[in-house]
This record gives C-alpha cells, sequence and structure tokens, in this order.
C-alpha cells in the first residue's frame, strides 16, 4: 500500500494482526506455564467472581461463537474451574459460577492482563495512548460498517 506521497507503508490491518499475534502468542505462553490457554483464562475473567455470569451472557462478552464457548465451558467444568447453577426463576437458564480453583486461576490471569496494561502505561506517553485508543475506536466503528454492508 502506499501513501500519498508514493511512499511504501504497511496496511493497517497487517499491523493489527501483527500486533494481535504478539499479544496472543504472549497470553498464551503464560497460560501455558499453569496447563491452561489464554481462551480459558479470558473465559474465567468475564464471568463475575461473585454472582457468576449467565451462559447466555458469556458469549457476547467473549466475542465468540456458542459452539466453542460450549466447549470451554465443558473443559472448564471437567478441570474443576467452574460450576453450573439453574435459575431460581427459568431451570432452563444456567449461571456459570467459579470454583475456588477458578478464582484462584482468575485472579492469576488479572494479574498478567494488569501487569501488561501497567507496562504499556509506564512505556507510551499518555497522549499517544488516548490517540491510539481513538484511531481503534474509529477503525472498529469503519469495521462494524462495513460488516453490517453484507
Amino acid at each position: 500500500m502506499e501513501n500519498k506521497q508514493g511512499e511504501k507503508v504497511e496496511s493497517v490491518d497487517l499491523i493489527l494482526k501483527s500486533v494481535w499475534l504478539a499479544v496472543s502468542k504472549m497470553y498464551s505462553d503464560k497460560a501455558s506455564m499453569y496447563n491452561s490457554t489464554a481462551v480459558q483464562a479470558l473465559t474465567l475473567l468475564k464471568i463475575d467472581p461473585k454472582k457468576g455470569t449467565r451462559s447466555t451472557n458469556l458469549g457476547p462478552k467473549m466475542s465468540i461463537e456458542p459452539t466453542s464457548l460450549t466447549r470451554i465451558i465443558k473443559l472448564l467444568e471437567d478441570n474443576g474451574y467452574i460450576y453450573k447453577e439453574k435459575t431460581t426463576t427459568d431451570k432452563r437458564e444456567v449461571i456459570i459460577k467459579l470454583t475456588d480453583k477458578g478464582i484462584n486461576s482468575r485472579n492469576l490471569s488479572k494479574e498478567v492482563v494488569v501487569n501488561f496494561n501497567k507496562k504499556i502505561i509506564e512505556k507510551v506517553d499518555p497522549h499517544k495512548l488516548e490517540i491510539f485508543k481513538e484511531v481503534m475506536g474509529d477503525i472498529l466503528q469503519i469495521a462494524n460498517q462495513i460488516n453490517n454492508k453484507k
């Protein structure tokens, strides 16, 4: 891709993909140290540690397909991180709750995310970080507009 001056520049999607792959690899490597995956850790982070989270709310919070989420929930349940509790109002509805093991793992995951964000805040100028957030918001809006035109 070229800019207005005819100079070659990396495409935005390539930059986004490269950065996300590096971040994803970092999270995966950290999770594997605890015999887990980044997706499992993310799932635990999206479950309210006190009240639990309705299973129907979990997918949208994670932007993940229901079939993938079902596999992740089953794995977390089989490994003792979560348990399911039926609601009192509708027996078909399930609330996912964390076990003590799940809370401990969630706390470790949260620590990794918080530390990564602290490092970014320490190293990146606050003004640049605000511009980055604005630009990412703009890119998200553009992608969503294109997706909605299908």
